[in-house]
């Protein structure tokens, strides 16, 4: 796991304007953060736990997978394009 759990699970709650207190989607936005960070991991982005981007493109990852969850139209390209800089960054070692 490659991010900060407390801080990461806050930014995705507040991202969702979830109540702190509301805990109704707490476990089903746990695995939501679990799986985008394993997406991210097997598409070649090893995430920074020190690293303030790293934890937005997560954040972001999961925040537009659980609002988008029914939309067919895809990943929008500013969110492919993060993942890909991302990603292009890390090849560089940077």
């Amino acid at each position: 796991m490659a991010y900060k759990e407390d801080t990461t699970f806050a930014l995705v709650k507040a991202r969702l304007n979830r109540v702190k207190g509301d805990a109704s989607l707490d476990e089903y936005l746990d695995a939501r953060i679990k799986a985008a960070d394993a997406e991210l991991t097997n598409s070649g982005i090893r995430l920074d736990a020190d690293n303030p981007e790293d934890a937005m493109l997560l954040v972001d990852t999961v925040a537009w997978q659980y609002l988008n969850r029914d939309n067919m139209a895809g990943t929008p390209e500013w969110l492919l394009l993060r993942r890909r800089e991302r990603y292009l960054s890390q090849r560089r070692g940077g």
